[in-house]
């Protein structure tokens, strides 16, 4: 197991309330600092103000713990996305994954071993792109640089996403504040008007996360010659248009010793699907649940759950325990487990078309 990094209340309060929204304000830390000094009872977090916020969240990220401060897309309205895995001879993972790794597409890169080791795939990642063209060059690529054919699986249905999950490595529970409630909103009415070419620029700039600034928005508004009204309106017009499922803070869970992360997968009947995974996604462990299209002869499995855990043991307890509780004994299943982060960012789906890495697998 991974040993856990140090991290005080403080930190693991803010991570807990803002997974799920990074206030939309001119000065966001001020507007954290506020929830989270409301919530005291005593003075522990007295000293809470806009500059503690500011240090305990650059102190995450100097750690490694935070991906970035920014918005989560919904895959089917901002571009083309699948997952994809490589079955590598495992003396070659390490080099292979570099190989994947180059292509600014590929986001998630993670090396998967199957618990009950009928399965190959072990070199699983995600690519996005802007469209289906650019999505399947960057997959025949990847499969002309290792060597190696890509297992390609789209999403089909998606039954529960959230990575947004509540921490505790303190100890002490966070206390929960609904956005709604306890973080202050500006509501932003009207037209940003920004043209074409202004919102592509502003997406390009919010994909990558939020500069680490007292004043993030207006950061990003002078380096795209833009307002700051205009950087804040448009990303919540994304937000009601659904094209942005949630805009926080991205934890690397990893990074927090929730380093025994199953992928479950599960060959479920077709008339059946739509009665099991609904009942699925609502088990508390699953934390994302979705529909993958089969390959067959090589992948069976049409059902996707994640669960994330710091205890190997326990994730094979509760998926047993969610096993007898939906009477799934019958079904066929694996479970893949994590066992090594090649790469974890962002999606970005209006990167240019890459050309294809020099760097190539030698065969044989």
């Amino acid at each position: 197991m991974t040993s856990l990094p140090v991290i005080n209340q403080l930190q693991q309060n803010i991570i807990n309330n803002v997974q799920k929204g990074f206030p939309l304000v001119a000065r966001p830390y001020q507007s954290i600092a506020n929830m989270l000094a409301g919530e005291k009872n005593d003075g522990e977090f007295s000293d809470i103000t806009e500059t503690s916020i500011f240090n305990a969240i650059e102190a995450l990220n100097s750690k490694g713990i935070i991906s970035r401060i920014g918005p989560v897309f919904d895959h089917k309205k901002a571009g083309a996305s699948t997952l994809a895995a490589l079955a590598v001879p495992t003396d070659e993972l390490d080099k292979v994954a570099g190989i994947v790794n180059q292509f600014e597409q590929v986001n998630h890169n993670y090396g998967r071993e199957s618990y009950a080791q009928k399965e190959n795939y072990n070199l699983w990642f995600v690519v996005t792109a802007s469209d289906m063209v650019a999505l399947k060059s960057t997959l025949t690529n990847i499969e002309l640089q290792t060597g190696l054919p890509v297992l390609i699986l789209p999403m089909e249905a998606s039954y529960h996403i959230d990575l947004a999950f509540s921490i505790n490595i303190t100890g002490q529970e966070s206390p929960v504040i609904t956005k709604t409630d306890n973080i202050e909103q500006e509501h932003f009415l009207g037209d940003p008007k920004l043209s074409a070419a202004e919102q592509n620029n502003l997406r390009k700039a919010i994909e990558k996360g939020l500069p680490l600034a007292l004043n993030p928005y207006l950061v990003i508004a002078q380096s795209l010659g833009i307002l700051e009204v205009q950087v804040l309106t448009q990303i919540a017009q994304w937000q009601h248009e659904g094209l942005i499922r949630r805009f926080g803070l991205v934890v690397k869970h990893r990074k927090l010793g929730y380093d025994a992360n199953a992928m479950v997968v599960w060959n479920i009947k077709n008339t059946d699907i739509d009665n099991i995974a609904p009942k699925l996604a609502k088990c508390a462990a699953v934390s994302l649940c979705y529909q993958r299209p089969r390959r067959f002869p090589d992948w069976p499995y049409n059902l996707f759950c994640m669960i994330h855990g710091t205890d190997r043991a326990v994730v094979i307890q509760q998926i047993h325990d969610i096993t007898e509780q939906l009477q799934l004994q019958h079904i066929n299943k694996d479970i893949l487990f994590s066992f090594k982060a090649y790469k974890q960012h962002g999606a970005r789906y209006l990167q240019k078309r890459q050309k294809s890495p020099l760097t190539k697998l030698k065969q044989g």
